[in-house]
């Protein structure tokens, strides 16, 4: 078909598009800002004006960016570009999709840096790992605040995370904080000092970067940002920056700016058409999501707001549906009757238990009486928001236990409660704890004494990393018992390899810099971690984390942002709860207030009613909105939202002697969304399919120790070699200065850094000496590959691409043949080999190369090696996507690292 044709069926297919959706799609303005309101169909939007700029426009891949709020909106969107380019016989795009950056502003900048600007070394920090390693290093800061020490660190954090979003420049805090500055500056060089970057500061050194070298990005023509009202002044000067030679699209609602305490500044989305004078402003008002009489609710309370005001939503959905407001007696009467609605919508056969959203202001808060009625009726659920984590029974179980290991230790019971138990009382309320979570798992009748040895051992230093301690740990609580394909047991199984990430997260951070673990003193800064910081903020395994699991949603409205469910309770609405009482507080800051925007951070009541507003438009068909009356025999007032702005005339009344009415719910889910996996997870999954559930999807870690990253210190090297070589240094040279330069173990101490440093630059000299003339014919290094296969994409990144000939020969650098065998290494470079080809690659070779011994293997790439490899891949990834995780019963079991915890493993 011609171009006006592949562009009218971009428009109306799968279905055609409103009127504004299609203007915004083909607008070809430099600077374009669209207001899509709540359910307008944003994603769609984005997504067909990425294959018009592909199919129609010619627009190469790489000349494009679009910046998601998260990586699951980035999968979504990524999906959809997919299925459009295959059914449109965009084939020849769709090979080269995965030169296209579609994600996270994070993820974004730590590629960049890592592109360009000299950072390969370099780990990133998420908010956890960031506050475990603050407390490990903040006594050097020299913290004040008048508070304790961990709360000392995370006043410093969120005043260090102002500093970086409002760009608040080093001089002016050098001269208005002194004190916050000379702290700052320590803390980077301790963050350098570890190769370590964090989040905020990741956008901070890509804009002082592409300031000094704007050309970096020169090939970037087209830059998209998704949810433009939530992000901060560092973020905006990043978009500036790589947009400055082409063009510049944003999406966004300034009525859903839920994030200002993170630094989001819904005036960004304003000064946008300030700042582009040519810029063209594409309203898209209709709703797709909801039933016109939650469109209608949502519209009258976003006429409550002081400040943004925008066209109405328009309802495209036929009627239907219902809007409630629930009143009842007490908080408990509360919980007992969405856990009856529940019971009924799903045994009536309604709709499923994760066709259920229950979003609050604070699950911390309101969430414990909804958690401990579900558990009572074995309502399957899942638990959001920073304090989900240790709200299950499971989790307090084991984090008892691993606090009980300390000299003096000790568990709060909530995050804000000052009641905690201590010492040998730990072992009899975690018992307890794990009975209520499992009650079917049989433990011996001296459980207590196992447990006393196990503790006798761990202090006397019989483990070598705190993951042993916990295997060993799961293995006495009888997690051998735990059927993995049971609902109910698959969550706990997962929240259980979730708190295994807190402990190597707090390990991590106190073996850098070759620290050797101290029992006594590291048991007891695992206490203190878990009860000053971790319990009010890990989160519990999603639903994506889980796959495939049924369970009714309770999360916080932040949380919620961007999801939908057919039935949606938001229940808690009460003076003090929502709108918090805590919205406009004045906090603690190490700036002085007039540098920033402090009110912003603070909260006002004008955010409280835009979480309102984005809880209420997460519904599809059926609202429920409550509140309760009395509060332990106390009585508690109505919420304001209830009171003056929300139009409860509209809303049907309901109490506790009331059934929700039946209603026809829209339950069609999102199509299946293309999955990406690495060649290494397909690897991983062809090794074990249960050790891939294990360290995938539900986050059991490997065990830390000082060797950890020497596989990664060698890739560097290499990788800096060969640019070094390209410069004209000799292949030996090159090597002996990149190790010289680069070399770096994140856990080895200074005396086992420097024997390392010294046997990898023997062993690199020693390789560059023997194939000199293969260092010389490096074409590239480090390519990122991403290519479609079996509803799935496969990514990746090749090591080496060298010229052969009259094509190429790929090669992949091994530090050792032990942990991989030469049949996963044939097939990861033969699914490379493959994406390559449909690039228009001629791939002639491949190989790998041992730098342990300098030897090389060479590996078939040929066509019926491709197809082989193809076909063995796309089971594999049937397997994942269908939840076909059977053990590998004894293959792999000598390379496991979760043998102690995996019912199947054969000795």
């Amino acid at each position: 078909m011609n171009h006006s044709e592949l562009l009218e069926t971009i428009l109306s297919e799968p279905r055609p598009l409103s009127p504004r959706q299609r203007e915004a799609v083909v607008s070809n303005g430099r600077h374009i800002r669209v207001i899509a309101g709540a359910g307008a169909g944003k994603t769609e939007t984005l997504t067909r004006r990425i294959v018009k700029l592909l199919l129609v426009d010619g627009v190469a891949p790489n000349e494009i960016v679009a910046f998601t709020f998260t990586e699951k909106a980035a999968q979504s969107m990524k999906s959809r570009i997919y299925e459009r380019l295959r059914n449109l016989g965009g084939d020849e795009v769709c090979a080269r999709i995965g030169e296209m950056y579609i994600g996270t502003i994070h993820a974004f900048c730590f590629r960049l840096l890592h592109d360009y600007f000299n950072y390969g070394a370099y780990d990133a920090l998420d908010e956890n790992q960031e506050m475990a390693f603050l407390l490990r290093f903040g006594w050097s800061l020299h913290l004040k605040g008048g508070r304790s020490y961990s709360e000392n660190c995370e006043l410093f954090m969120q005043s260090l995370n102002v500093a970086y979003a409002e760009m608040i420049p080093d001089n002016t805090l050098e001269r208005r904080a002194h004190p916050f500055y000379r702290a700052k500056r320590h803390y980077e060089e301790l963050l350098d000092s570890h190769r370590r970057l964090t989040f905020n500061r990741m956008i901070a050194l890509a804009v002082h970067h592409l300031q000094e070298k704007p050309e970096t990005l020169g090939h970037v023509r087209h830059l998209i940002v998704d949810e433009y009202q939530d992000i901060n002044r560092a973020q905006e000067r990043l978009i500036q920056l790589i947009g400055q030679s082409g063009s510049i699209f944003i999406v966004g609602d300034p009525r859903q700016t839920i994030y200002q305490f993170r630094g989001s500044d819904a005036y960004c989305f304003e000064e946008f058409v300030r700042r582009y004078p040519d810029s063209e402003t594409i309203p898209i008002a209709q709703n797709r999501r909801s039933v016109p009489l939650i469109v209608t609710l949502a519209n009258d309370f976003a006429d409550h707001f002081e400040r943004e005001h925008y066209d109405h939503l328009e309802a495209v959905r036929e009627e239907g549906g219902g809007v409630y407001l629930g009143e009842f007696s007490s908080n408990l009467a509360e919980a007992r009757w969405i856990a009856d609605q529940i019971e009924q919508y799903v045994g009536q056969g309604h709709c499923s238990f994760g066709d259920i959203g229950i979003l609050f202001r604070s699950v911390n808060t309101s969430g414990p009486v909804f958690i401990d009625e579900f558990r009572r009726r074995r309502i399957p659920f899942i638990v959001g928001g920073k304090v989900g984590l240790f709200r299950r029974s499971e989790v307090q179980a084991v984090g008892k236990l691993m606090a009980w290991l300390a000299r003096e230790g000790f568990f709060q019971q909530n995050s804000f409660s000052r009641q905690s138990v201590h010492g040998d009382a730990l072992v009899d309320i975690a018992l307890s704890d794990w009975h209520d979570a499992v009650p079917e798992v049989q433990l011996p009748d001296d459980i207590g004494n196992i447990l006393h040895d196990w503790k006798v051992a761990v202090l006397r230093g019989d483990y070598h990393h705190f993951t042993a301690v916990y295997q060993e740990l799961l293995t006495l609580l009888g997690f051998h018992q735990l059927d993995p394909d049971n609902r109910e047991h698959a969550v706990i199984m997962a929240n259980l390899g979730r708190f295994g990430t807190l402990l190597t997260d707090y390990e991590t951070a106190n073996r850098l810099g070759g620290r050797s673990l101290h029992w006594d003193a590291d048991t007891t800064g695992l206490c203190w971690f878990m009860n000053t910081y971790a319990m009010g903020a890990y989160e519990e395994h999603s639903g994506d984390d889980i796959r495939g699991i049924d369970a009714v949603q309770l999360m916080t409205i932040h949380q919620a942002k961007g999801l939908e469910w057919p039935l949606v309770f938001v229940p808690s609405v009460v003076s003090g709860r929502f709108p918090s009482r805590m919205a406009g507080s004045q906090k603690e800051w190490l700036i002085p207030r007039e540098l920033f925007d402090v009110l912003r951070y603070e909260g006002d009541i004008e955010g409280e009613k835009k979480l309102m507003y984005v809880g209420l438009t997460r519904a599809k068909d059926v609202l429920v909105v409550s509140y309760f009356t009395h509060m332990n025999g106390r009585r508690k007032g109505l919420s304001d939202f209830i009171t003056e702005d929300l139009a409860t005339g509209m809303m049907t009344r309901l109490t506790d002697r009331h059934m929700l009415p039946p209603h026809t719910l829209f339950l069609q889910g999102d199509p299946d969304e293309i999955q990406s996996f690495s060649a290494g997870e397909l690897i991983l999954y062809g090794r074990c399919p249960f050790m891939y559930r294990l360290n995938r999807l539900w986050g059991f870690q490997p065990g830390l120790t000082d060797y950890l990253g020497y596989g990664n210190a060698l890739h560097f090297c290499m990788r800096v070699a060969a640019e070094r070589i390209k410069e004209g240094y000799s292949p030996v040279s090159a090597v002996a200065s990149a190790v010289d330069a680069h070399f770096f173990l994140p856990f080895a101490d200074s005396g086992r850094q420097a024997k390392l440093k010294d046997d990898a630059k023997r062993k690199l000299i020693q390789f560059a000496r023997e194939h000199e003339d293969d260092l010389r014919r490096i074409r590239e290094v480090e390519t990122r590959i991403e290519y479609p296969m079996h509803r799935a994409t496969v990514v990746g990144k090749i090591d080496v691409i060298l010229h052969d000939g009259e094509g190429i020969e790929i090669r992949d650098y091994k530090s050792s043949d032990i942990v991989t065998t030469q049949d996963e290494v044939a097939m990861q470079l033969r699914l490379y080999a493959r994406g390559l080809t449909m690039l228009g690659e001629s791939v002639t070779r491949g190989s790998v190369a041992y730098l342990e011994d300098a030897s090389i293997a060479h590996v078939a790439v040929g066509g019926n090696e491709l197809q082989e490899a193809e076909g063995i891949a796309e089971r594999y990834i049937d397997g994942i996507m269908r939840g076909i995780f059977t053990p590998c019963c004894g293959g792999a079991c000598e390379r496991c690292d979760y043998g102690n915890i995996c019912r199947y493993r054969r000795n």
